[in-house]
Order: C-alpha cells, then structure tokens, then sequence
C-alpha cells in the first residue's frame, strides 16, 4: 500500500485516464450496437427517427472521450474536498494532496467496474438501453428499473461504492494512523454526506426536468 501511495499522482491519472477512455471506447463498440438501439425504440419510433438517434449518440461518444479526464478530475477533487473538509473540522493530519492522492489511487475500483461492465454485458446479452444503462451489482438492478428520479440513489447503492469507502478508508489509515474503523467513520461523516449531497441534488434536477 505505501509503494502504491508513494506512485506519482500525476503519472496515476494520466495513465489511468489513457485506460479509462480506452475502456469507454471498448464498451461503446462493443456494447452499443446498432440493433439495441432498435429494440428500445422500435415500438414507438420509426426508423428515420432511430438512425437519426443512433448517428446523434456516435457523435457524442466521439465528444465525449475529450471529457473523460475532466470528469474524472472533478470527481476525485469532490471527494478530495469532502475529505479534507472534515478533516479541518475534525483537527485531523491531513493535508489536501494527501485527501487528492487517496481520491486518485481509490478511484481505480471504478476502472474495474467499466471492465466487469464490458465482460458481463459480453457474456450475458443485452436487450435494451434500459437494461445496459442499470449499474451492475447495485439495488436497482435486484429491484428493476423504476421512476427516473429514485433510480439514481439505487443505482449508486452498489458493491464497487463499497469497495470505493473502505479504500478511501485504508488510505486515509495509512497517512492519518487511525485504526480502519476509524477511517471508515470518517470517510461516513466526510465523503458519505458529500455523496449524499450529490444524489439529492441530482433528484432534485431529475423532478424538475420531468
């Protein structure tokens, strides 16, 4: 763990923005055909409308590989900024690189769940838009798709955000050394409210969206 740590963070998030994007574009290839596309729209749409769908979401998979590191960026700076927030609350040792390099190295669980995305989807079939869009292993796949806005906080109730805590939590052990369940509480108390935060705004936009 500490020779994990001690890896430049910088060269950490270059190298895992190279392999995320990477991942997007396998997953987009592999996953996103044509004919899923048909299947979720062709009981209420007709032809002319899908291509004009399908050709719209191919040029925003080409935009959207630019933003990839700037959407990773921002996530790892939130959780970082939820950390060390709590940690000047808390007179806690921990400075904001420190809270950044945690937020990075932990990141990674999420490459691993676009990886397990691509080779769960290949191997079991997918059906419709609906289907692919449920985040693996969450609440929300076990109950099914509901209203849009209650299907977010479901979806984020998943086994790679748990993962996600406890290595923010061995991370923030290694620098602060706290005990684990320490941490835990305190990856609760700092990133979990954020968290929280996040989800609630995020309902908040879908009801006044729909």
């Amino acid at each position: 763990m500490e020779r994990y740590l001690k890896f430049s963070p910088f060269s950490f998030f270059c190298l895992y923005c190279i392999l995320f994007i990477f991942l997007t574009f396998l997953a987009n290839y592999i996953l996103y055909d044509d004919t899923l596309f048909y299947n979720s729209f062709g009981e209420n749409l007709g032809i002319e409308r899908i291509d004009a769908i399908i050709s719209q979401q191919k040029l925003f998979q080409k935009i959207s590989y630019g933003f990839v590191p700037i959407f990773l960026f921002l996530r790892m700076f939130y959780t970082s900024i939820c950390l060390i927030i709590g940690a000047l609350l808390s007179e806690q040792s921990l400075k904001f690189k420190q809270c950044l390099n945690i937020a990075i190295k932990a990141d990674v669980i999420f490459l691993l769940e676009l990886f397990v995305r691509i080779d769960y989807f290949s191997i079991t079939g997918v059906n419709s838009l609906d289907e692919i869009n449920i985040r693996l292993f969450s609440v929300l796949q076990l109950i099914g798709v509901q209203e849009p806005w209650i299907s977010y906080p479901f979806s984020i109730l998943n086994i790679f955000e748990l993962v996600y805590w406890i290595l923010l939590a061995l991370f923030l052990s290694n620098y602060t050394k706290k005990s684990f369940l320490f941490s835990m509480g305190f990856v609760a108390k700092t990133y979990g409210l954020g968290l929280l935060l996040w989800v609630m705004s995020v309902m908040f936009l879908i009801l006044n969206i729909i």
